[in-house]
């Protein structure tokens, strides 16, 4: 099942013109609204009136990490507070990204996209089994979960006969968790003497920063059931950017919102697909925080092979995180 079947199964030329259109976009109003991007084109020689496709996005300037934390909290917002509906905060408070309404409203969409294509429906429960304090990757599952009409409970991830009884009562489909507090479930659950296969789960959901290719498997052999996982990171879009599909063969990138690269992390150089590099993130429709060719640090290989799930869009497979 494809939840925006326009978009998901976009043709290549199509779905170029479209990135391009947001781009340009983009690019006018960081020129334009944002000190920090006019100095560092201008340092480029390049106005914005210079990109008129997406492939001339290699000739706009990184963004770092570090870029965030100068210019924190407000000196990368291309509008008033005002206009803000929310800020979220990376954990050491030094970074931070806001949110229109609209922003919300599109990563609500891109979150309900991975969710269906992990077969996660209106006729699914999904229980959150949340750290003592949860994040905005849960909030933002939560309230995507529930707009999608599918059946949400909130529990306690160190809670296991609490979590136990949830899943038994409710009929509990899914579970979204960290792999720390899944492993113990399943360590609660042997010692009980249950078998996982008598109970109502059928998959498991995890965010791809704690949940890496190793972990993945090390779960699906304990469980016996799919483990999928969203990406996200608190200081582009807490979830949302990309997700499994049930296939399991790559993260697909929400490309009308988020351009991927791939790059050489010692020279900047745009790397082929297939190639292992730093993944460099262009946020093209962003209004209040947009981000252009920031550098993740994160190890990735990216491909533009068709997936058998009919999926046209990029994928991504980390190679660290």
């Amino acid at each position: 099942m494809i939840l925006n079947t326009v978009i998901e199964t976009m043709n290549h030329a199509e779905m170029q013109a479209l990135q391009s259109q947001r781009l340009q976009k983009t690019v006018e109003r960081c020129y334009k609204k944002v000190s920090f991007y006019q100095y560092q084109m201008d340092a480029l020689n390049v106005k914005h009136t210079d990109i008129k496709t997406i492939k001339d996005i290699s000739r706009l300037p990184f963004t770092t990490a570090h870029d965030l934390s100068v210019y924190y909290p407000f000196g990368l917002l291309t509008m008033p507070i005002s206009g803000v509906a929310r800020f979220e905060q990376t954990p050491d408070l030094c970074k931070a990204v806001g949110f229109t309404a609209q922003d919300l409203a599109w990563q609500n969409e891109m979150i309900a996209r991975s969710l269906i294509a992990c077969d996660i429906t209106a006729a699914s429960v999904l229980l959150e089994l949340a750290d003592p304090f949860p994040g905005s990757a849960s909030r933002s599952l939560r309230q995507t979960a529930e707009i999608l009409g599918i059946t949400v409970i909130a529990g306690q991830g160190t809670n296991a006969p609490s979590s136990l009884k949830t899943i038994e009562d409710f009929g509990v489909t899914t579970i979204f968790s960290s792999p720390d507090n899944l492993f113990a479930f399943a360590e609660f659950l042997k010692k009980q003497n249950i078998e996982i296969q008598d109970l109502p789960v059928k998959s498991l959901l995890c965010e791809a920063a704690l949940c890496h290719d190793e972990l993945r498997r090390q779960l699906q052999q304990v469980f016996k059931i799919p483990v999928y996982t969203l990406y996200g990171r608190p200081d582009v879009a807490c979830l949302g950017i990309a997700g499994d599909c049930y296939h399991q063969d790559g993260l697909h990138i929400n490309q009308d919102h988020f351009y991927p690269e791939i790059i050489d992390p010692a020279t900047g150089e745009v790397l082929e697909d297939n190639q292992p590099g730093e993944l460099v993130l262009t946020t093209i429709s962003r209004e209040a925080t947009p981000l252009i060719r920031y550098r993740t640090q994160e190890l990735a290989v990216l491909t533009r092979k068709s997936c058998i799930c009919g999926r046209t869009s990029p994928r991504i497979t980390f190679v660290s995180i």
